[in-house]
This record gives C-alpha cells, sequence and structure tokens, in this order.
C-alpha cells in the first residue's frame, strides 16, 4: 500500500558525505572517450564505459555505443572500439587487431594496477584468489591478465574450489596448494574483504603454506565508505540513498554500508526511485553516490528531497578541482 506524504519544514533537513561521486578514474574515462569521439568519431566501448545509465545514454547522442563485443561493433560499422573503465583481458585487443579495428583503452589505472599484480603473483608461484563478482568485467579481465588455470574468483570461502585446511586428509577433503595469494575487486567492501582473507589464510598457513593478501580496493572505494561512516557517526541519519547505476559494484557496498551500521539504506539510480514512505517520519536524509554517479544525478535527488521540506546542504554537494590527480 502505497502511503501519502505530506511534506513538512520542521528541521528537516538534508546531510551529504564529504567523498561522493565521479572518482578521478571515472573523470579520466570519460575525457578519453568523449575527445575521442569529438576527434575521430563513433567509437564503440565493448560494454558500458562507465556503469552509470544516465551517462551512458548522454554519450550515445555523441557517438559513443555501446557493443556486446568486438565482433557485434564490426557488424555496426564501427572502426573503433574501447575498453571501458573496468579493464579487459588481453583478449580483446587481439580480437581488435583481428577486426582490423583500431582500439581505445580508458582503463582505469588503478584497476591496471590489480591486472599487474596479478601477472606478477602468478609467475612467483601463487594460485591467484581475486576477492569480487565472477561476472564483473574487472574480475574477468584480471583473471584473464593472469592467464593460468591456477586462479579463481571468489566472493565467499564456499566458492574456492577446497574445503579443507592444509594437512587435513579424508574422503573428499580437498586442501589449497602451499602458496596463495589474494587480490581484491577494487570496488569492494574492505571489512568484508578482511573476513574473507582471514577464513582464506586459517586455510593455507598449515603445514607450511604460505598465504599473501594484497588489498586493491582502490581508495576512491575505501573513502566514499569511511565518508559514508563518519556521515552516519556525525549527523545520526534516519536513513540513506546511496545513488548510483543498478550495476555498480562500489554503490551497492555503499547501501551495504549504511546498512551495516543499523540505518535503512537504499540504493537508488535516480530521484524517481525514492518512495514516499521512505521519507515518512524521517528528520535527517544522507545522501552519498558512487563513482561513477554524475554530479548532476545527485543534485536532481536533493532537489526532489527539497520538495518533501528538506533542507538542502549548505554549500551544494561538494567543491569538485577538475585537474586533481590522485597520488596513489
Amino acid at each position: 500500500m502505497t502511503m501519502t506524504l505530506e511534506p513538512k519544514t520542521d528541521q528537516k533537513r538534508i546531510v551529504v558525505a564529504d567523498e561522493l561521486g565521479y572518482c578521478w578514474g571515472v573523470r579520466r574515462a570519460l575525457d578519453i572517450i568523449q575527445e575521442s569521439a569529438q576527434q575521430a568519431g563513433p567509437i564503440a566501448p565493448v560494454g558500458d564505459i562507465i556503469h552509470n545509465p544516465q551517462v551512458v545514454e548522454r554519450l550515445r547522442v555523441k557517438g559513443v555505443v555501446g557493443a556486446e563485443s568486438v565482433d557485434a561493433a564490426a557488424r555496426e560499422g564501427f572502426k573503433r572500439v574501447a575498453i571501458t573503465a573496468h579493464g579487459q583481458g588481453p583478449h580483446l585487443a587481439e580480437q581488435a587487431t583481428a577486426a582490423n579495428l583500431e582500439l581505445v583503452d580508458t582503463t582505469c589505472p588503478l584497476v591496471t594496477k590489480v591486472q599487474r599484480l596479478a601477472q606478477k603473483l602468478v609467475r612467483q608461484g601463487y594460485f591467484l584468489v581475486v576477492y569480487g563478482d565472477s561476472y564483473h568485467p574487472e574480475v574477468k579481465g584480471v583473471l584473464g591478465w593472469a592467464s593460468t588455470t591456477k586462479s579463481v574468483s571468489a566472493k565467499k570461502i564456499e566458492d574456492l574450489p577446497w574445503n579443507a585446511r592444509r594437512g587435513q586428509e579424508g574422503p573428499g577433503k580437498i586442501t589449497p596448494p602451499r602458496k596463495v595469494a589474494l587480490v581484491s575487486q577494487t570496488t569492494k567492501n574492505v571489512d568484508e574483504l578482511m573476513k574473507f582473507a582471514r577464513q582464506l589464510q586459517d586455510m593455507v598457513v598449515p603445514e607450511g603454506g604460505e598465504f599473501r593478501l594484497c588489498n586493491t580496493i582502490c581508495e576512491p572505494t575505501s573513502e566514499r565508505q569511511n565518508a559514508l561512516k563518519r556521515l552516519v557517526e556525525q549527523d545520526h541519519c534516519d536513513v540513506i540513498f546511496a545513488i548510483g547505476g543498478k550495476k555498480s559494484s562500489n554503490t551497492a557496498r555503499l547501501a551495504e554500508v549504511g546498512q551495516i551500521m543499523g540505518v535503512e539504506s537504499h540504493h537508488i539510480e535516480r530521484a524517481e526511485d525514492i518512495l514516499p514512505e521512505w521519507l515518512a517520519d524521517r528528520q535527517t536524509v544522507g545522501i552519498t553516490a558512487g563513482a561513477s554517479t554524475p554530479d548532476d544525478v545527485i543534485e536532481d535527488v536533493v532537489n526532489y528531497l527539497t520538495g518533501f521540506g528538506f533542507t538542502p546542504p549548505e554549500g551544494g554537494i561538494r567543491k569538485v578541482d577538475p585537474d586533481y590527480v590522485p597520488a596513489y
């Protein structure tokens, strides 16, 4: 049953996390793809250039049209394809060359670092575990660059090919190899990564096992999660809206962080997703946004909430330095 919400003005406010929205890697990818389209004409990213539907639609009118594969782009008459900000395995470059298509690479440098690290760990003799979503293009890309059968993606211990600690014996017991290394999809929750890492370490280290943890969750992801934690602690939010595309892993993690901290949290793509009952009897609404969410989408949500009597944040959603380049 849909509730009818009467807007109120009594001390109702909107508070915004001090780190939210576009990260440097996303801005970089969009700059590259838009400049490429402007200078040389239509281009087809293989997949969504970033995981935000509003941005993908805006780019479409500029000649940036996503394709399911290199072959699909060639069939549609594109002469150029692009690797998205999430990265791809080496196969995509090989396919582009075979199809005689130009390739533009917008991979976030922080994702490239994980790809190179994966290769290094494999060369050092580790079995590689990638903590993340097996279907996500970033995880597929990291495994592609690792280029070994001694690798797997997992989000829980049950996803692994082993079911017992090293040294355990008996029917059906499968134990890990002596050397196991763990890296993470860059947009995951660090607390969940550490929980998984402790469980995996317990399986690997007995009987002379060697376990190596490489926390490859990127700084922008951690910054946004930590900023949300500060917001909840300082402003005592009644409800949180994490704004970002439904495919956005880091936005989904933000909603999870809010829930873990005991605050009702909703992952929304746009203002229209907000149900009036989510605002009933709420005084403080917290706003955060994933690293692929443009500022105007965040501002649309803020403006929508003001229609229900919530006071917007002083000074807007944030200050943006377009020349900022991270040190990590």
